[in-house]
């Protein structure tokens, strides 16, 4: 028995047996559509009155007849061996009929675009915030699968005209899965949106924009999503074509929400000199010195800092650290999350501790406070006077501005006290006028000073339900039992709820993936379709390319070489294909969509291969990473631990691979 394929969300398009079948009789096709939508057994009276209702009984029950005739001829097997013997009569025929009843055979092998948008559909309802990682994952592939599916609005343009019921049917029907696809469209570029995922969440919303040009949901959503990509300009475009296509389709202005962040999102680029900080460009005349890689294997991460600055927005302050090894990517995922947060948006603060023997009092803290008050046109909004003489300690520039603040007061006890009751006054005044997002980078580095302020400031926020988000990154060696750090943060963490976020090494398919996203394969001398690439060294031609297999498994020959030489490090693996490219074993080549890549000669692919695996890759910026370490540890450090860890650190600076050494403390 043939498999019979309907797809209904769209035009209909009936395949059976891998063939499209035409209807010389619209209503048979109506017929036929209506009974696998609805599935079951439906008595004959009821098929005629919906499709021929002003027809007599007679005659609309003959015209049936006819109709199912036409049916079973274009569903019949094309050769008699095609049915099963060993199936009984009645189940070798798609079309079933019992007495009166007319249906589809439940044991016929039959596909139904609804089924598998309905089953995601159902999934989706389950969850209206974001699952935790690996259901996230597997959700969202099984809604993007559903979305797919979707070419617009059901059975769209097919219509019998004629009053039927069948049509009031048809139009019951476009409601109801107009409303599911919405929802799937909703929740999947949020959950996107949710793990990092904003390239991902940009196209679905195009998506949702292409099947409901009115969604003014989507528009808004598009437009917090380019703002987050450091892209305003466009954002302000998708303003400009939502205003456009609801004056023109239904004579209205956009809603007051999406004009604020039409607004707001100007008011940030104008802050940030007309644009926002932004991603790497992709498409430049020469290829840019830092690879472009995707943030990958950090869509839990992310989603438990969304989590966070959602509970904020209910004035519920918190604390999260994004603690890893040196290089595993904590800093990069803080700058993404920054700019999501500042998209929907927050005020964001940022500013990094320093590595130096002296460790400057309330360093990062001044560098991130700063900027936000030179910025501010009237600072006196926010502070009285006799704040904003204390917060002239640190920021002299204030006195300056206001020659006529009073003087601070001299006792140094009291004078602290003021300071940091002066840094929490303004820190709340910020916050009262949107979410803040105050980010330490390297707090592995942070002075005492510093330290207390921020448990003063942890105190603050609690006790006057303060809209406050303190995100830092820290080194895992930086939290040692008996550390300093470790002592503050464990007292930080009575004051106000703090979460650490451990990110570890990407997985051997997340490298296989970073691989893909930076690397393609070519041939000797093709470039195809116009690209440009630099000049390499001859190498040997080949007269046709290489079947696609052959150039998958030369890439994922290339990305099991990286993964196991540095064990899925974010920084290492990046190093290491910029030496390569360095090394011209990788070759930078400029596609047709604008973006550079590194491109691998499938050639040569497996010699190179074998030739990386027997030498001694290790990039001078990991190195030189490695020998800083050097000077922290001592081969006295514990019985044996502390020893074999020097020992380690020492064999890597001299070049040992990757399988032979870790970065990890």
């Amino acid at each position: 028995m043939g498999l019979l394929r309907l797809a209904v969300l769209g035009p209909p398009e009936v395949f059976h047996d891998g063939s499209r079948l035409a209807f010389a009789l619209r209503k048979a096709q109506a017929l036929l559509l209506y009974l696998a939508v609805e599935g079951g057994m439906h008595s004959r009276s009821k098929l005629a009155a919906l499709l021929w209702p002003d027809s007599e009984a007679a005659d609309a029950r003959r015209t049936l007849r006819n109709a199912l005739g036409l049916l079973r001829g274009l569903l019949a097997d094309p050769t008699p061996a095609a049915a099963s013997d060993s199936l009984p009569s009645g189940q070798k025929a798609h079309l079933l009929s019992q007495g009166d009843l007319i249906g589809l055979n439940s044991q016929a092998p039959l596909e139904l675009d609804l089924v598998v948008v309905q089953q995601a559909y159902s999934a989706a309802q389950r969850f209206s915030t974001p699952p935790p990682e690996p259901q996230r994952a597997a959700l969202v592939a099984q809604l993007q699968q559903a979305i797919a599916l979707v070419r617009g609005p059901f059975l769209d343009g097919f219509w019998l005209r004629e009053e039927t019921a069948f049509d009031a049917w048809h139009e019951q029907q476009q409601q109801q899965w107009q409303v599911r696809v919405q929802l799937l469209c909703e929740r999947l570029s949020f959950w996107q949106e949710a793990g990092g995922e904003l390239e991902q969440s940009r196209a679905t919303l195009l998506r949702w924009l292409a099947l409901d040009p009115l969604q003014e949901k989507a528009y808004r959503r598009l437009m917090r999503t380019h703002e987050a990509l450091g892209n305003p300009t466009a954002a302000l475009q998708v303003y400009a074509i939502c205003r456009a296509r609801l004056a023109e389709e239904l004579h209205v202005e956009p809603s007051v929400d999406t004009v604020a962040l039409a607004e707001h999102i100007r008011t940030t680029a104008a802050r940030h000199g007309g644009k926002l900080p932004a991603r790497p460009a992709l498409a430049e005349s020469r290829p840019p010195s830092e690879l472009v890689a995707p943030l990958l294997g950090r869509a839990g991460a992310f989603s438990q800092l969304v989590e966070s600055f959602q509970q904020v927005r209910q004035r519920q302050p918190r604390a999260v650290l994004l603690v890893g090894e040196a290089g595993i990517g904590k800093t990069r995922l803080a700058s993404e999350f920054v700019a999501w947060a500042r998209a929907q948006g927050a005020d964001v603060l940022s500013g990094q501790a320093f590595e130096m023997g002296g460790r400057l009092p309330y360093q990062p803290l001044v560098e991130a406070i700063r900027p936000r008050l030179e910025e501010e046109n009237a600072p006196e909004d926010l502070l009285d006077d006799l704040w904003l003489a204390e917060l002239a300690r640190i920021l002299p520039e204030l006195r300056v501005r206001y020659p006529d603040l009073p003087a601070p007061t001299e006792d140094e006890l009291t004078a602290k006290v003021r300071l940091f009751e002066a840094v929490a006054r303004l820190l709340d005044a910020l916050a009262q006028r949107a979410p803040l997002l105050l980010l330490l980078d390297d707090l592995h580095w942070m002075d005492g000073a510093s330290l207390d302020l921020l448990r003063y400031l942890a105190r603050s926020w609690k006790s006057h339900g303060t809209r406050v988000l303190l995100l830092g990154t820290v080194r895992s060696e930086g939290l040692e039992p008996k550390s300093q750090l470790s002592a503050q943060l464990a007292d930080l963490g009575r004051d106000l709820p703090l979460t650490q976020v451990p990110l570890q090494t990407l997985s051997q398919a997340e490298t296989l993936q970073l691989i893909q996203a930076i690397v393609v394969e070519g041939t000797q001398g093709t470039s195809g379709g116009g690209e440009q690439r630099q000049h390499s060294p001859a190498r040997p031609s080949t007269a046709a390319a290489p079947p696609a297999q052959e150039r998958e498994t030369s890439l994922v020959a290339l990305g099991d070489f990286l993964f196991t030489h540095t064990e899925g490090q974010p920084l290492y693996l990046l190093e290491t294909l910029k030496l390569l490219r360095e090394q011209q074993r990788l070759v930078p080549r400029l596609g047709a969509d604008g973006t550079w890549k590194l491109e691998l000669d499938v050639d040569i692919a497996a010699a190179l291969v074998q030739e990386l695996f027997r030498s001694e890759l290790l990039p001078p910026s990991v190195r030189s990473m490695i020998q800083a370490r050097l000077v922290q540890l001592s081969p006295r450090r514990g019985p044996g631990g502390g020893r074999r860890q020097w020992h380690a650190a020492r064999g890597a600076s001299r070049g040992r691979s990757a399988g032979q050494l870790s970065l990890r403390p």
